[in-house]
């Protein structure tokens, strides 16, 4: 019995510890950077930044004396007191200072070239040049992979996905890089216009005329032919076909999700958006669900959360298989960031609403 009980405490001081990573940064009424934690707000920086840029686990800033820090949550680490860029992904930051590439990785850092030029984080990746050698590679899980070498100019990919490429490499051969493996596609001398997301890349192909998924160990053709859209998710491809249905390919299981000919739709890893017939929509762990019987001016979406503007100018969010309001402020503004929702009341005064609780700072 205390053994069991001693397990079930360690297990709720480890959910606790992954709740505390999650951060959302804001600026109080005295322009001190802070972040909402957990009901919480945490002391970042005494002075407004330059620039701040944040996923739900980590916020990148530029201090006001142009120096470069990480704020994962419990602690701010400075990396370097001159970065020219920098990109942040869910517990994943690179930087360069000139050439010399580096990231920060869970609290770990290392440079990954210093022959590089343009690089893209995504969610679990980064893609860069390495122009030592004039390769693209990719860091994923501690490990680098070379995407492909060239003779002459490197052609960065331009669909880069939370886990996942879609590229051509040399020949016009077609690859894809879906969770640190690479399939050939085969030669494709038309553009293909990849749609790179989590476990996954979907795309046209012309060779073929059908539209595909690959993924790390197949590729498999969800149509036999081409799509008129697409957009990708986490182990998921929203599409519309030739006749405007709106489908989904779902952990490899087709879903009709509208046959009303959608007027748009969006995908944000796991949830999909759409409206139809002035109706607003989602599909949220296999079921549907009316959002709104509204078009709303604005929406975003995040972890399990929709969070849009209602038809008073408030701010409504579906969460938990339900809408509540979070604000009847009109027009104010709102963000979103992991499963919590950010309204702004006046300078440095805001709403935060988290697992159905509203906070006021």
């Amino acid at each position: 019995m205390k053994f069991s009980l001693l397990i079930f405490v360690l297990f709720l001081f480890i959910q606790s510890e992954v709740y505390a990573q999650k951060v959302f940064p804001y600026l109080d009424n005295l322009e001190y950077l802070k972040s909402f934690q957990n009901g919480q707000s945490y002391q970042v920086d005494y002075l407004r930044p330059v620039d701040v840029t944040y996923s739900e686990k980590v916020i990148a800033y530029i201090d006001n004396k142009n120096d470069f820090f990480i704020y994962d949550g419990n602690k701010k680490e400075k990396m370097t007191g001159m970065a020219n860029g920098y990109q942040v992904g869910i517990n994943l930051v690179a930087w360069n200072t000139g050439p010399i590439v580096s990231i920060w990785d869970d609290g770990r850092k290392q440079t990954i070239t210093q022959f590089g030029r343009n690089y893209e984080v995504s969610d679990s990746l980064v893609v860069f040049e390495d122009l030592r050698d004039n390769a693209i590679r990719v860091y994923y899980k501690d490990s680098i992979y070379d995407l492909y070498y060239s003779i002459g100019d490197l052609a960065f990919p331009k669909h880069v996905g939370s886990n996942s490429v879609g590229f051509t490499g040399n020949g016009n051969v077609q690859y894809s890089f879906v969770s640190g493996k690479i399939i050939e596609i085969g030669v494709i001398n038309d553009e293909v216009n990849y749609e790179a997301g989590g476990n996954l890349v979907a795309f046209n192909d012309p060779f073929h005329q059908s539209f595909a998924v690959a993924f790390s160990n197949e590729i498999v053709d969800v149509e036999p032919i081409m799509v008129k859209d697409y957009k990708a998710g986490y182990d998921l491809v929203a599409y519309r076909d030739r006749n405007l249905n709106l489908k989904g390919y779902i952990n490899h299981k087709l879903v009709n999700l509208s046959s009303y000919s959608a007027s748009f739709y969006d995908v944000f890893r796991d949830m999909i958006v759409w409206g139809e017939n002035g109706m607003f929509y989602a599909y949220y762990k296999n079921r549907k669900y009316e959002l709104a019987n509204y078009i709303p001016s604005e929406y975003k979406i995040r972890n399990g959360i929709v969070a849009f503007r209602n038809l008073n100018g408030g701010v409504s969010v579906f969460y938990d298989e339900k809408v509540e309001i979070v604000s009847n402020l009109t027009n104010a503004e709102f963000e979103v960031n992991g499963n919590t929702v950010k309204v702004k009341v006046n300078r440095g005064n805001y709403i935060f609403f988290e697992n159905g609780e509203t906070f006021q700072l």
